[in-house]
């Protein structure tokens, strides 16, 4: 009983008066994570990135986010309904945006190098059911209204995961494998000797932008701004762009 009462009044401390809490999901996280302790060396205030799954946090960020960041825009406008009114739509800031494509093997077996390469026979696709990807192939495949594109491409989906952690998880057991579509950092996560990155041609190309919103019920809405802010600094920036997203200036 004491142990929960200490850890309740250390919840409560870093609320009113210590660290900015930030709440979200995986994808945009390394970055995020990187971007937090940069700021945190030059600044008073500690900010700590809690990601992952929306179920692992969201009751947590009722009761003390004083930020939530989303992986594209659907996902925000699923936060505002499952933070009710703790979240304003009117306070919804654009982050930077991230290109989709596909992950190949560092060989890339199938020589895949554009989008029709995707539709021919033999090639296993893995595609992300979740994690602000819901409906990504078919954005890409219907860009410009194609029909065909979709009936060839849905032939090749063998693989279906529910987020992009689980995604990488396979991608890294599972090696028959060919293609994986999600989002270019990724690549950059798993690293040169596991994956390599296809830009998709742009006529089946697709951007999401992750956004930030600070709560309604934050007691640091002044401090939370500031990080937000530094997010977008040139500084910043760079670090976005190393980790392969696209850099705002």
């Amino acid at each position: 009983m004491k142990l929960k009462s200490f850890a309740l009044l250390a919840l409560l401390s870093s609320w009113l008066w210590g660290d900015i809490l930030v709440y979200g999901p995986g994808g945009p996280a390394p970055v995020l994570k990187k971007l937090a302790l940069l700021y945190n060396q030059t600044s008073q205030e500690k900010v700590i990135i809690h990601a992952g799954p929306t179920s692992s946090w969201i009751n947590k960020a009722k009761k003390n986010a004083d930020i939530i960041y989303s992986g594209n825009s659907s996902m925000m406008d699923s936060f505002l309904d499952l933070m009710g009114n703790k979240l304003n739509p009117s306070d919804i800031q654009v982050l930077n945006i991230r290109e989709a494509g596909v992950i190949v093997r560092p060989t890339n077996p199938k020589k895949i190098t554009r989008f029709s390469d995707l539709l021919k026979d033999g090639v296993k696709i893995m595609i992300v059911n979740g994690a602000g990807q819901v409906g990504l192939y078919e954005d890409m495949a219907l860009k410009y209204g194609k029909r065909s594109n979709l009936v060839d491409l849905r032939k090749n989906i063998q693989v279906i995961a529910k987020n992009s952690k689980q995604a990488i998880e396979l991608w890294e057991k599972d090696p028959s494998i060919d293609a994986l579509i999600i989002w270019r950092h990724w690549a950059t996560v798993l690293g040169k000797d596991k994956a390599r990155f296809i830009r998709i041609d742009k006529n089946n190309n697709i951007y999401r932008a992750s956004e930030i919103a600070i709560t309604t019920h934050s007691r640091k809405k002044e401090e939370a701004q500031k990080f937000i802010d530094f997010l977008q600094t040139k500084e910043a920036q760079n670090i976005w762009r190393e980790e392969g997203w696209i850099s705002n200036y």
